[in-house]
């Protein structure tokens, strides 16, 4: 019986860790504080002192209080949502979380669908079913996998709102926006147009205008050797209150638990510093200079021995800075364009440079680009390929582009 009850205590500890850990590590920098001391309200040993608190002067705090406090991020207007009934298992607010992961900055995701279902030990359809409920969450059309689908989720807000052949006309031309003249002669074609003209794009757009500063978690130099450096400034100063010993089981789990975060805190900066320097190293050209190399977080959690999902929730609005800029660290993984060692950020790259060059009365058609790619790179490509990276850096069609140089003419 003492070994189950053992073996209980153990399980409850493992489970307590993991409660905490998890959102220490996903976390932004900037966030830390204001968490920690949410714990802190429920727990009398645990202290926390925010940066720079016992060393800035009462002149200079209140700079400091906007970089460490700023406004609720979209990260933790999403976190809040994730709840019954609209995910209303477990197992629906895991794969929420993990969908959460892959949300960028401007609200899309930009995920893998497959990877999630397999972290979570689920099907495919079940992850798309749950990335679908992100419709119903704020800001609206959060989630989505491009501007149409935002559009079509902002107008799911407002079905109640409107009638049928409104909703209907909306619909069309959501589906055919860049030809969405041919519906002029509509006679409701004005009262649609209003409608999505309303719709926020990109999603998370007032939160892109109201973000906080971007705060890097780890300075990084790179010359005759690679120097990493935490940035212990805006991380907050834990201090333990232990005033009496006592042999309350509650009041020795409360203590527990602030031991803990003083441990999994540390455990933060080491697993984010090992994750780093690992990027570095194989990354190196791009820190020198050169370009990016195919990198997976696969790779990554092998060589580490962590679950890939642990690699995802770790660099999660985490940010490096070095001479050449502050960077995501998710910026550093590339997919592989082909057998070569060449990454989908060369040929990015390549075509915003020659984009950049080409003769304005004839822009390059994305045959074109991958005509002059095939012949820079000596590897076979599909003009699909093109045309995705084109519109992932924004990049306008030919002909669009030629709309635009004109009237710059």
């Amino acid at each position: 019986m003492r070994t189950i009850n053992l073996q209980f205590q153990q399980k409850q500890s493992l489970n307590l860790s993991l409660r905490l850990w998890l959102p220490l590590l996903q976390l932004p920098l900037q966030e830390l504080s204001s968490h920690l001391e949410t714990i802190s309200y429920e727990n009398p040993f645990l202290e926390v002192k925010r940066p720079f608190e016992h060393t800035m002067s009462s002149h200079s705090s209140g700079i400091i209080e906007e970089l460490v406090m700023g406004c609720e991020s979209l990260h933790e207007k999403i976190l809040e949502q994730i709840v019954p009934p609209l995910f209303p298992t477990p197992i629906s607010q895991k794969v929420a979380h993990e969908i959460l992961c892959d949300i960028n900055e401007d609200g899309y995701f930009d995920g893998d669908i497959e990877k999630i279902a397999l972290t979570c030990n689920v099907y495919k359809e079940y992850v798309e079913k749950v990335r679908l409920r992100f419709s119903k969450l704020e800001p609206q059309g959060i989630g989505a996998l491009h501007v149409e689908e935002s559009f079509l989720f902002q107008l799911d807000a407002l079905s109640d709102d409107i009638d049928d052949e409104l909703y209907n006309l909306v619909i069309k031309m959501i589906d055919q926006m860049a030809k969405v003249d041919k519906f002029a002669k509509h006679h409701r074609f004005e009262e649609a147009k209003a409608i999505i003209k309303k719709f926020s794009n990109p999603p998370a757009v007032e939160y892109k205008a109201t973000s906080k500063q971007i705060i890097p978690d780890f300075f990084v130099e790179v010359e005759d050797d690679i120097k990493i450096r935490i940035n212990h400034d805006y991380y907050p100063d834990i201090i333990i209150e232990d005033p009496f010993s006592s042999k309350n089981d509650t009041i020795k789990e409360k203590l527990k638990e602030a031991r803990d975060i003083v441990n999994l805190l540390e455990l933060r900066k080491t697993t984010l510093y090992k994750i780093v320097l690992l990027i570095v190293e194989r990354q190196l050209p791009f820190f020198v200079g050169g370009e990016l190399k195919p990198l997976s977080m696969n790779t990554l959690a092998t060589e580490l021995s962590f679950a890939e999902s642990t690699i995802s929730r770790a660099i999660s609005n985490k940010y490096i800075e070095s001479k050449n800029g502050v960077f995501a660290l998710k910026s550093f993984f590339t997919n592989a364009v082909s057998s070569k060692e060449l990454s989908s950020s060369e040929i990015k790259n390549f075509i915003n440079q020659q984009i950049e060059y080409e003769n304005k009365d004839e822009p390059l058609t994305d045959d074109d680009l991958l005509l002059k790619i095939e012949q820079r790179f000596n590897i076979k490509m599909v003009r699909r390929t093109i045309t995705k990276y084109r519109k992932l850096m924004n990049v306008a069609s030919s002909k669009e582009r030629k709309k635009v140089y004109k009237v710059q003419a």
